[in-house]
C-alpha cells in the first residue's frame, strides 16, 4: 500500500509518526508524501490551540478529497479530546498507537470498516512498533509521555494522561539503531521530560541526567539535545554532570510562558521569574555561550499592559536567543477557559507581533556576539541558491557558503566548522573553512 503519515504540533507528535512510518516500511509498504495520492492517510492531530485543531480538521478533509477511496485515520491529542469520527474512518486518541498498523490493515481487509476506539492510557510507557526514523538529519527520541503539572491553560496534560517514563534500556536500544543508520544528532522529546523517572520505583533513582549520560557513550552519536526544560530541573549537580559529557549541545529551551509573576501564578506554573533567573544564571556559569530559548504565551486572562511590559523587560534581561510566541487560546476543559478578564483578540494579536519583533532583535544581538567565532554546524540541507543550512550546538541557524570555489562541499549529515560572518534575516551567515 501507499501510506502517507502527517503530524501537527510538537516534536513528540512527529516522533510518533516517524515510528509509524518506519513500522509500515518494515512491513513492505511505501511511505509517500501527504500531498500524494495514497491508499491510507494518517494524521497525528494537535489540540494545543484552536488553530491547531482547525488545521487538523482541514487536513483530514483534504485527505478525503485527494482520494475518496482512501482510508483516513485520525489519532493524537485532538482526536483524544474530540470525536473525529465524522472526518475519519479510524479514530483513536493518544493511547493504542502500537495497535494502529493492525487496525489499519484489518480495516483495509474489511473494506474500510469504520473504527472508533477510546483506548485507556496504560499505566506505563507505551512502546511503538519500530524506531522513529526521520527523513531529516536529526532524529527525535521520545523518552516519556504524559504530564502531571496541570497548568491552568493546558489541554495536553488532559489528552496525554499522567507522566510515564520509558525504560532506559529501550531508549538506549533505539538510539543504537539510529546511530547504526547514520544519525549523529538526537533530540530528546516527550510531553514533560523533566518528569523522567519520577514514576519509577524509588529504589531505581533513574532521572533525566542518566538518560543523557547513557546516550553520550554511544558510538556515532555526536550531538544530544534536550527538549523543553523547567527551572526546577536546572540544578548545579545537573549542569555539572552535563558539562562533563562529550556530546551534549549547550542549547536550553525553557518553558517560561510569562515574565509576570502574577500571570505565572494564574497559569499555575511551577516557575517564578526569580527561579527562572537563577536557573539561567546557573546555565551561563556552566555554559557561557549557551543558546537559551523560551516559550511565551501572550493574552492570557488577566494580562494587563503592565504584565506585558514586564515580559518584554524580562526578555531583554535574560537575553534569549529566540522566543516561541503563542497567543492564548482557550482550551475547553481547562481552568483558564472560564477565567474572568479574557483579553480581546486584537490586543493579544498586537502583543504577539511586538514579542515576535523582540525575538528577531534578540536573535540579531546573539548572532553579533558570535561574529568571528568558528562554530560547528550539522549540515541539514542546501537551499535553492546553494547555501548550506544547519544549526550550531547552541542552536543558531546558519547558512554558509565555501570560502573559495576549491573548498569541498560537505554532505547532508556531516558536521563541519564554519566561521560566523554576520546576519541575513533569520540566519547567521558563515563561510566554510
Amino acid at each position: 500500500m501507499r501510506i502517507a503519515v502527517s503530524s501537527l504540533g510538537c516534536k513528540t507528535n512527529q516522533y510518533e509518526m516517524d515510528a509509524l512510518a518506519e513500522d509500515f516500511r518494515r512491513r513492505g509498504h511505501d511511505i509517500v508524501n501527504e500531498n500524494d495520492i495514497a491508499d491510507v492517510y494518517v494524521l497525528n492531530t494537535c489540540t494545543v490551540t484552536a488553530e491547531a485543531e482547525r488545521k487538523s480538521r482541514q487536513l483530514l478533509r483534504r485527505f478525503r478529497r485527494q482520494n475518496e477511496k482512501a482510508l483516513v485515520v485520525a489519532t493524537g491529542c485532538y482526536s483524544e479530546r474530540r470525536d473525529l469520527s465524522y472526518l475519519a474512518d479510524i479514530a483513536i486518541g493518544t493511547s493504542g498507537r502500537d495497535k494502529l498498523p493492525h487496525m489499519i490493515l484489518q480495516a483495509i481487509e474489511k473494506d474500510h470498516e469504520r473504527t472508533f476506539e477510546a483506548i485507556p492510557a496504560t499505566p506505563s510507557y507505551e512502546e511503538l512498533g519500530a524506531p522513529a526514523v526521520p527523513l531529516e538529519t536529526r532524529a527525535f527520541l521520545k523518552i516519556q509521555d504524559g504530564c502531571d503539572n496541570r497548568c491552568s491553560y493546558c489541554a495536553i496534560c488532559i489528552a496525554r494522561g499522567p507522566a510515564r517514563s520509558r525504560p532506559l534500556d529501550n531508549i538506549v536500544r533505539e538510539a543504537l539503531e539510529l546511530a547504526s543508520l547514520g544519525f549523529k544528532e538526537l533530540v530528546l522529546t516527550g510531553t514533560n521530560i523533566n518528569a523522567y523517572g519520577h514514576d519509577f520505583e524509588a529504589e531505581s533513582k533513574i532521572e533525566l541526567i542518566h538518560v543523557v549520560e547513557a546516550l553520550d557513550n554511544i558510538q556515532g552519536i555526536e550531538r544530544i539535545r534536550l527538549g523543553s526544560l523547567e527551572s526546577p530541573t536546572i540544578t548545579p549537580l545537573f549542569l555539572d554532570r552535563l558539562s562533563s559529557l562529550n556530546h551534549f549541545c549547550p542549547s536550553f529551551h525553557l518553558s517560561l510562558q510569562s515574565g509576570s509573576d502574577q500571570i505565572l501564578k494564574r497559569m499555575a506554573r511551577r516557575d517564578t521569574t526569580e527561579s527562572f533567573r537563577k536557573a539561567v544564571k546557573l546555565i551561563r556559569e556552566s555554559f557561557p555561550d549557551a543558546g537559551i530559548t523560551a516559550d511565551l504565551i501572550v493574552g492570557f486572562p488577566g494580562e494587563s499592559d503592565e504584565d506585558f511590559q514586564k515580559t518584554l523587560a524580562f526578555c531583554d534581561e535574560i537575553a534569549f536567543l529566540r522566543l516561541h510566541v503563542f497567543r492564548f487560546s482557550a482550551r475547553p476543559g481547562t481552568r483558564a477557559a472560564t477565567m474572568p478578564e479574557q483579553v480581546p483578540g486584537d490586543v493579544a494579536q498586537q502583543r504577539s507581533e511586538i514579542l515576535r519583533k523582540k525575538s528577531d532583535a534578540l536573535f540579531q544581538n546573539a548572532v553579533h556576539r558570535h561574529v568571528g567565532q568558528v562554530l560547528n554546524i550539522l549540515v541539514e540541507q542546501y537551499d535553492k541558491d546553494g547555501f548550506i543550512l544547519g544549526y550550531t550546538p547552541e542552536y543558531i541557524h546558519v547558512k554558509a557558503k565555501p570560502e573559495t570555489p576549491e573548498t569541498p562541499m560537505p554532505g547532508r549529515g556531516d558536521i563541519i566548522p564554519v566561521k560566523i560572518k554576520g546576519l541575513d534575516q533569520d540566519f547567521a551567515t558563515a563561510v566554510l573553512l
